[in-house]
């Protein structure tokens, strides 16, 4: 099996369970997510450096020889896509993502990240970040805070429309 971003580099495995990996860019291929093991010593093995190369421009065909793989964005601090394969399963990890998912405890829920509604929630949360971070530039910390704070004492109070109207109508 030939990696799917280098094409001619062929991937490697140090044992049963571990994952496939590419010695040039330093990606990885698992096929079986639940019974692989995933430690520092099975992941990190190659010392090359892929360098400003970026791989996450382009997916790539599935080394199992299925196609083209499927991508879905992750959305994080610095978002990435990830690939799989939609016969066999398998998933294809840049350099540096999988230790990622698993810092941000997405291992147990890989499967989800291909769904529509996995992709809608990480982008309306993006969304949110976005604009909560506006609301706190726009109107200062000190605004801003109290804003939120009769925020979170407003959402559970049977009588929040009636409060947000006398807001709305005492500062008009």
């Amino acid at each position: 099996m030939n990696c799917p971003k280098c094409r001619t580099v062929e991937l490697k495995k140090n044992s049963s369970h571990s994952p496939y990996l590419c010695g040039q860019c330093g990606g990885m291929w698992l096929l079986d997510a639940e019974n692989a093991i995933l430690s520092p010593e099975t992941i990190e093995t190659t010392d090359a450096d892929p360098g400003p190369v970026d791989n996450d421009q382009k997916t790539g065909l599935c080394p199992a020889g299925h196609g083209i793989m499927i991508r879905a964005r992750v959305e994080l601090d610095e978002p990435f896509y990830l690939e799989r394969c939609t016969d066999c399963g398998g998933i294809w990890f840049d350099r540096g993502e999988w230790i990622r998912i698993a810092e941000n405890n997405l291992a147990d829920t890989l499967s989800s990240i291909w769904s529509r509604s996995w992709q809608r929630k990480q982008r309306d949360e993006k969304n949110r970040e976005r604009f909560l971070r506006a609301n706190r530039r726009l109107l200062g910390e000190s605004l801003f805070n109290a804003t939120m704070e009769l925020t979170e004492m407003l959402r559970e109070h049977p009588e929040k429309d009636r409060a947000i109207a006398l807001l709305l109508q005492e500062v008009r």
